[in-house]
């Protein structure tokens, strides 16, 4: 055997194995683990040309699988301008919102008619309550169009010439799945828009070229994620990240979920389950409903604070019928493709299970591990489901911390102290991942890690003690669990010897600090295959 390439040594090595065992060094040749073990044993390997790296007792762990994010969202958005609130941003009133739009449509320099865009706007969290009407719009911006993107990503505000566009129009029908909020005591739309009214029109809009890709690839190593999912793409944007990947491989992998409208072009070109220099199409991505803070999640007990547009006994959106639904669960099954399904809320959860539920019953063979994608506002007993139909929920638990308050006021204590309940699908026996939902979030799986330990949100309520994880429980969430969701547990998500050598160096060990400082743990290396692709200084 040849001489490794790398070693690093006197670390604390954080295998994420079976028996969670704890290594001192870790040698990396031709982009593979090739030991994992003591300082001294590891080093007796090095060659001529070993490059040895000493650590000082610095942490390695296993590169982050990103177990839910979206690259095609976030990609756009390097341009764009960021209205997120504290402790995300610094957007606190409309006035700073406009400010930075009109910073962002300065540096982008739009064509009159052409799109000014704003994301992350979450009125609920800001001083002024955040109210935005498209006539607000129009005087701040008379010559270009504007799209604002809520924080959530399932609704946003626009201006009058995109609602002309849309043809929402006064007295104008909600569409099937979609809200189109109106002016009080009107019929007039506001320019607030939700679900089917608004993600049709935002899945086109926004378009990014190789800079801003290569940009968001850099983020995430800058984060220690070493493999990424693009957790909703158009066919489109998946033959656009397969050319940049066919050109030079990328430098972290990327596996795409096509929206479910597109899968039947993704089963025709063949591309299912392929791998392209990094560049993987996963699987097909189901959107059944909203946001638990947005007031869309679709759930079977009503809100307490009623609907987006003022609605009373509201239950959310079901943004997809069940016949559609139906169909997309058997044609992917049928075509060997995996299931990844939005569904924040227990009705949308029940609708994914009886879809799966009708393919099974109609003699399709399922392909193994759906992935319920954030599994918040969820009933326990349908964890029970989970195991009898071989799911897999991936938690969303930045939620407790960022909206946890606005989950209280909209659900109450009882559901809120539940939401993204990850020590419970433990006890299932499951393997629930955790994610940021980028850019919904923010990537840093540090702080994934410590919001699901501590479960605190921004006024310094416990949401559910009882779902607290500990720091090793959350590591593998982050890790191997999420490998395992994916279905490449046998190349990565631990560091053993065979293992795609993907690895970052961290400050200090996450299971040892205190809780509240998990979060502020330092990324200072990410190793893709044996090649750092991000190094702090």
């Amino acid at each position: 055997m040849s001489a490794p390439d790398l070693i690093l040594t006197n670390a604390t090595v954080l295998t994420v194995d079976r028996a969670d065992s704890v290594a001192q060094a870790v040698a990396v040749t031709d982009g593979l683990i090739t030991a994992a073990g003591t300082t001294a044993d590891v080093v007796a390997l090095a060659g001529a040309g070993t490059e040895v790296v000493d650590l000082a007792g610095r942490t390695v762990v296993p590169g982050f699988v990103d177990a839910h994010s979206h690259v095609s969202m976030g990609a756009p958005y390097v341009k764009h301008a960021d209205l997120q609130t504290p402790p995300v941003g610094v957007t606190r009133t409309v006035a700073d919102a406009l400010g930075r739009l009109h910073e962002a449509k300065d540096r982008n320099a739009p064509a009159p008619g052409e799109y000014v865009v704003g994301w992350g706007y979450f009125p609920d969290e800001m001083d002024d309550g955040g109210v935005l009407t498209a006539d607000l719009l129009d005087q701040e911006f008379p010559d270009h169009r504007v799209v604002i993107v809520h924080v959530s990503g399932h609704g946003g505000y626009v201006n009058g010439p995109v609602l002309d566009d849309l043809g929402y129009t006064p007295g104008c029908a909600n569409p099937e799945g979609g809200t189109v909020v109106r002016l009080p005591g009107t019929d007039i739309p506001s320019g607030e828009l939700w679900e089917q009214a608004w993600m049709p029109f935002v899945l086109n809009l926004l378009h990014y070229g190789r800079a801003e890709f290569d940009a968001m690839l850099a983020e995430y190593a800058r984060w220690g994620v070493t493999t990424v999912q693009d957790g909703a793409a158009t066919w489109a944007q998946i033959q656009q990240i397969r050319g940049y990947a066919a050109q030079a491989p990328l430098p972290v992998d990327v596996r795409s979920l096509v929206i479910y409208s597109d899968l039947d072009q993704v089963i025709d070109a063949g591309l299912a389950d392929t791998t392209v220099g990094g560049h993987t199409v996963q699987g097909v991505k189901l959107i059944l409903d909203g946001s638990p803070q947005g007031r869309t999640a679709h759930v079977t007990k009503e809100y307490v604070t009623g609907g987006p547009g003022g609605e009373q006994h509201w239950h959310g959106i079901a943004s997809t019928d069940v016949e559609t639904t139906n169909t997309v669960v058997a044609t992917a099954y049928g075509h060997g493709v995996q299931v990844f399904a939005h569904v924040n809320g227990d009705a949308a959860i029940d609708q994914l299970l009886d879809a799966h539920r009708a393919a099974v019953a109609s003699g399709v063979t399922p392909t193994g591990r759906t992935i319920a994608i954030h599994s918040q506002v969820m009933r326990l007993d349908q964890l029970d489901d989970y195991v009898a139909e071989g799911f897999e929920p991936s938690m969303f638990t930045i939620h407790t911390y960022l909206f946890g308050d606005i989950h209280i006021a909209n659900f109450g204590p009882e559901r809120a102290f539940g939401i993204s309940p990850m020590r419970s699908a433990l006890a299932k026996g499951l393997r629930p991942t955790n994610h940021s939902d980028y850019p919904i979030t923010p990537i840093n799986p540090l702080g994934l890690l410590w919001s699901s330990v501590a479960r605190t949100s921004l006024t310094g309520v416990v949401l559910g003690e009882q779902e607290r994880i500990t720091a090793a429980q959350g590591l593998r969430a982050l890790t191997i669990d999420a490998a395992y969701e994916q279905r490449t547990e046998h190349d990565r998500g631990s560091i053993e010897v065979g293992k795609l050598a993907d690895l970052v160096v961290l400050d200090r060990n996450p299971l040892e600090v205190p809780v509240d400082e998990i979060r502020d743990v330092v990324v200072e290396r990410t190793i893709k295959r044996g090649v750092t692709v991000y190094a702090a200084r």
